[in-house]
């Protein structure tokens, strides 16, 4: 139950964002309590950096990876003590970065014992009552003063076309984070469904002899990369609406290395967002976010060095085109069409892999919670649909647009408000003003 000297804070999901909201708390306030649930089990790495292929990079400098936006040199100082780690041109590998972070939980509770509970279980819903939240998971029920979404990136979107029969074969991987590539055996034909960042994570897990790579998308766009030496920073400047943006950026690029541009749109991006109508919001995800995410959204130059060999070689191809339809016989029978056609096109696979990234619409989510929330009407979807709404402190709006107090989220599911907040350099940030908003509200 609540103490009265101070809050507890529950905070559902221990990945990056979570994890962080937690520290920050921790060091702010000697009173407040913090109980941080993930159903996984493992707090600190969350999905994404609880790997240890070390052909997983990070896909931002170490430089710029602290934990700690005051203290940029966190990270490196942490590296510099530890007995043994690999990077290329800058970039760590993931696994590694899972490790800083479960430094950091560990710290927390070196400092905290007596003041961070970790649960091991899936949280499934939550009430308001006089004394608090209450929230259900699998293991029992925590009350807590205020309650922090920090779930990560929704369920992988399912690809059209895949229908049950198929998405319960063993030949068909829905969630690209969640299967053990020694399970694959000798398939020798994979497709990939995506060529993003997800896609080339798959990809060079899949990589062996013998084995053929196919990654399929919308636009056939695969990431661009990041230079091997960080070009000089780009000093204009952005402003109006998306078709501006381009123009501007256009002129940009013609006069300086497209990263610098990026880099410098990218730290005022959040307040572009913010200025746009719901209209220009609406046209810049329809026209706009495949050419943004492939520029920013880049790999590592030792992964751009892998992929690239790989493509060379024949072991992978993109293609650009729309999925039409799966089905299964003795392996997975594929139709699409490539852009620009109408014709349909047929290829058997012995191994389909989903790489098309999170759900992209809320209201389509099956995770418990959100289901939870979004019924009881303690949350809504964002005009967009792409998170739920919240104020700009990242305090959910209910049902009737009003503020749900002592309700927060953060991560990506704050994209509708913020857009820009699933990289590090987003988050910590975003972390550390949440804990201080929770910490000056007591509801």
């Amino acid at each position: 139950m609540p103490q009265q000297n101070g809050p507890h804070v529950a905070i559902v999901g221990a990945g990056f964002s979570g994890l962080l909201t937690a520290v920050n708390l921790l060091k702010a306030s000697p009173q407040v309590r913090v109980t941080l649930i993930e159903r996984r089990g493992v707090f600190g790495p969350g999905t994404a950096y609880d790997t240890g292929n070390p052909g997983h990079l990070l896909n931002v400098r170490l430089d710029n990876m602290s934990a700690f936006p005051d203290r940029p040199g966190h990270l490196a100082d942490w590296l510099a003590e530890q007995p043994s780690w690999r990077a290329q041109d800058g970039f760590i590998t993931r696994g590694v970065y899972g490790e800083y972070l479960r430094f950091l939980l560990d710290e927390a509770l070196d400092d905290s014992p007596d003041r961070l509970n970790l649960i091991g279980a899936e949280a499934r819903s939550t009430d308001r009552q006089d004394d608090g939240w209450h929230i259900g998971t699998t293991d029992g029920e925590v009350t807590a003063d205020q309650v922090v979404l920090a779930l990560g990136n929704l369920e992988p979107a399912s690809p059209p076309g895949v229908e049950a029969e198929v998405r319960n074969s063993p030949a068909y991987v829905e969630n690209p984070w969640r299967f053990d590539p020694q399970t694959v055996g000798e398939a020798r034909n994979v497709l990939l469904i995506g060529s993003g960042l997800t896609m080339v994570d798959a990809a060079l897990t899949l990589r062996r002899p013998g084995r053929r790579l196919t990654a399929l998308s919308r636009h056939g766009l695969l990431p661009r990369a990041h230079a091997t030496v960080p070009p000089g920073a780009y000093a204009g400047t952005f402003s109006g609406g998306p078709a501006q943006i381009l123009k501007q950026v256009r002129a940009a690029t013609a006069q300086a290395d497209w990263r610098a541009v990026f880099d410098t749109l990218r730290h005022s991006a959040r307040d572009i967002w913010r200025s746009w109508s719901q209209g220009e919001r609406s046209r810049f995800l329809r026209h706009l976010r495949p050419l943004w995410d492939v520029h920013r959204h880049r790999l590592s130059p030792g992964s751009a060095r892998d992929i690239h060999s790989m493509l060379a070689g024949g072991e992978l191809t993109i293609l650009a085109g729309k999925l039409t339809e799966l089905k299964t016989t003795d392996v997975i029978e594929v139709s699409w069409r490539p852009r620009g056609k109408k014709r349909a096109i047929r290829d058997r696979f012995d191994l389909v892999v989903n790489c098309t990234g999170p759900l992209g619409v809320i209201s389509k989510s099956t995770e418990p919670m959100i289901r939870d929330i979004l019924d009881k009407g303690y949350g809504r979807p964002d005009p967009l649909g792409l998170g739920l709404q919240v104020d700009d402190d990242g305090g959910l709006l209910n049902g009737a647009g009003d503020p749900a107090q002592g309700l927060h989220a953060i991560g990506p599911l704050t994209r509708g408000a913020f857009w820009e907040m699933t990289a590090v350099p987003d988050l910590r940030g975003q972390a550390r003003d949440l804990a201080h908003r929770i910490l000056s509200d007591r509801s």
